[in-house]
């Protein structure tokens, strides 16, 4: 009973992020940028959960090496990552009876990015950086969790032979049936991982 509820609420979820019809929603969320020295080796804590397994939308906690709590439960849930060393994919524990944002956060509980959902999930690293959202815009971090490609785009697509295809100006096409959809733009360029604009 208790893993239906857990899959019932996630896939709710997942229909409500995914039928989203805005682009660029406006939002003023407040993010964390790491500075170079939050690339140090630190201390791996470890995902844990008090329900019968650990899944996407269980309850989750992230204890030192010792045992001790770092970051308590009740905050987030579940969202892949099994150990945190530079930051953790999560999501928002639910206020009410919805589930808050796709979050990606540091040990010290600071929001660094929102996710990019991809294949029912968050988006995968290519090449070394992973696409993430800032208020409604894309950019691209590294595997620190740093912004490496500021997020100011409509919409960008993962790195492929050292170029990733953006837009400051995009549409998003629905299918008849709402389920599926793609996005349509006039001004697609290039950028390389610098950011910058190539042919």
């Amino acid at each position: 009973m208790k893993i239906s509820l857990i899959i019932l609420v996630f896939s709710v979820t997942c229909i409500c992020c995914c039928s989203q019809k805005s682009i660029t929603g406006i939002s003023n969320n407040i993010y964390y940028d790491k500075q170079p020295s939050d690339t140090a080796i630190v201390e791996k804590l470890i995902a844990v959960t008090d329900e019968e397994f650990r899944q996407y939308g269980s309850r989750v906690a992230y204890l030192n090496s010792t045992g001790d709590t770092v970051i308590p439960f009740n905050r987030y849930t579940y969202l892949g990552t099994d150990t945190l060393t530079h930051f953790a994919n999560v999501l928002e524990y639910p206020k009410d009876s919805s589930y808050g944002r796709w979050i990606a956060i540091d040990r010290n509980q600071n929001t660094l990015y929102d996710l990019v959902f991809f294949d029912n999930g968050p988006d995968d690293f290519r090449e070394g950086l992973v696409r993430v959202k800032r208020n409604g815009k894309m950019g691209f971090a590294d595997e620190y969790g740093r912004i490496t490609i500021p997020c100011a785009y409509d919409f960008a697509w993962w790195f492929e032979n050292g170029k990733a295809k953006v837009t400051y100006k995009a549409k998003e096409i629905r299918d008849k049936y709402e389920e599926h959809f793609g996005i349509a733009s006039d001004e697609w360029f290039y950028i390389d991982k610098k950011g910058k604009e190539i042919n």
